[in-house]
């Protein structure tokens, strides 16, 4: 069981820093509300909330008040991707002072509506607080904003909610120089715990052992499950099922292929594009490569959907065209060869002003190969499905091939080896480096 004591740390993620009720980076799981989980990539704090990513712009630790984004809201609106998120009531309250905007869209073109503008792709879409507005649209979404007449910049702005925690508990917790975090099994959630420093040779031991999720066994860093936090780096924690392995980043599941630590192979593939070329509302996933840097071997894949111009006249070895299934077009580019591109690269610099939404996609640079060699939309699946690899940690391999187990200081938020008979904060590897990985 994790020990509560080490909750005293606080999350740090560019200007952001959060203690109880939030979890995430160098404070475990139990320190805080399960639903209140943030998460740093390239210094951006994220939550999810049922489903959807949110940027946190800030926290507010007197009035616990969060200014939220959606990621995907913060380009231009036409290119958004439209869906409806429901906030939990148990724990978020919305202010007050933010009105309800239903969007619709789809509308019948040959209609007029108040509040109303154009969008190349989706034709007119129509603003109101009512949201039984008209039924001649045929799709629509809720979205909280400050401002209606400048509705782009009100979205970047972001918007309130308030964060339902009774925090007195924890308050009194502090006060008698103990730890809080957060348990769903005492009354007020809060549980308090004295303050110890971790025991190095039981992380070392618990860290030297491999474990098994899904259809994976024998796994280390940079992965871990419950009660193996200080094993693995934060933003790699696994999810298990009878079937397979996955992890969420920026809310993109990926599902484990195969982890070899022998041969130092590591690979994943995206779980949304198995078997599917078109799943609804797909994002990039940003991935922090000074954690677990891509392999040589690795390429980055790009699929353009919904795009408004006729392109298929630039079709070629490195641009193809596939079916979505609807009235607008979606093509694919093999981007690490746009130097190449002489014929259409000012084009293809303009796909994402043509299309409605992009998405990047890591994959095998062999398969790619394949893919450009047979342009086909089997082959295109093949290379989704057969996923991409990861190169390993080079301070793990040397902590490894030395005996020590890898593992994550949550106190410092770096990589550490635990050694037999070290302090596992100042590892004989590891210990001028200034590596934060």
């Amino acid at each position: 069981m994790y020990k509560i004591g080490r909750c005293d740390a606080l999350f740090q993620c560019g200007d952001v820093t959060a203690g109880f009720p939030f979890s995430g980076r160098n404070r475990p799981e139990v320190c805080g509300h399960p639903l209140l989980r943030l998460h740093c990539i390239n210094n951006i704090t994220s939550l999810t909330i049922s489903n959807q990513e949110f940027y946190v712009l800030k926290i507010n630790k007197t009035s616990n008040i969060l200014t939220l984004a959606r990621p995907d809201l913060l380009g231009s609106f036409c290119s958004s991707t439209f869906t409806k998120t429901t906030f939990p009531p148990e724990i978020f309250e919305l202010s007050p002072t933010y009105k309800s905007v239903n969007v619709f869209y789809l509308c019948d073109p040959f209609l007029s509506y108040p509040s109303s503008s154009k969008c190349p792709e989706i034709g007119p879409i129509s603003l109101s607080e009512n949201p039984e507005y008209h039924n001649t649209c045929r799709e629509s979404f809720t979205k909280r904003e400050l401002n209606m007449t400048h509705l782009e910049n009100a979205l970047r702005g972001g918007f309130e909610v308030k964060v339902n925690i009774d925090e007195n508990a924890c308050q009194e917790c502090l006060s008698s120089h103990a730890s809080c975090g957060f348990d769903q099994t005492f009354p007020s959630g809060v549980k308090c715990g004295p303050l110890y420093p971790p025991d190095a040779d039981d992380i070392r031991r618990r860290c030297s052992a491999s474990f098994s999720c899904g259809d994976q066994k024998d796994l280390m860093y940079p992965f871990w499950i419950p009660g193996r936090e200080e094993c693995g780096h934060p933003d790699f924690k696994l999810e298990c099922n009878a079937s397979f392995a996955e992890l969420s980043i920026s809310s993109v599941k990926f599902r484990i292929l195969e982890v070899d630590y022998g041969s130092r192979v590591i690979r994943l593939s995206r779980s949304d594009y198995i078997s599917n070329l078109c799943p609804l509302n797909a994002v990039s996933a940003p991935f922090e490569e000074n954690v677990i840097p891509f392999a040589p071997a690795t390429d980055m894949l790009t699929i353009y959907y919904g795009c408004r111009t006729e392109l298929s006249q630039s079709v070629s070895t490195y641009v193809g065209e596939i079916s979505c299934h609807d009235d607008v077009r979606s093509y694919y580019v093999t981007r690490n060869l746009f130097p190449l591109l002489s014929g259409v690269r000012g084009l293809i610099n303009d796909f994402k002003g043509i299309c409605r939404r992009n998405v990047s996609i890591p994959a095998s640079r062999p398969a790619l190969d394949t893919l450009e060699r047979t342009p086909t939309p089997d082959n295109l699946k093949k290379a989704l499905e057969e996923g991409f690899e990861l190169a390993f940690n080079e301070d793990c391999s040397l902590c490894m091939i030395s005996g020590g187990a890898c593992g994550y200081n949550l106190i410092s938020s770096r990589f550490v080896c635990y050694c037999d008979g070290w302090d596992h904060t100042k590892p004989p590897l590891l210990k001028n480096s200034d590596n934060s990985n």
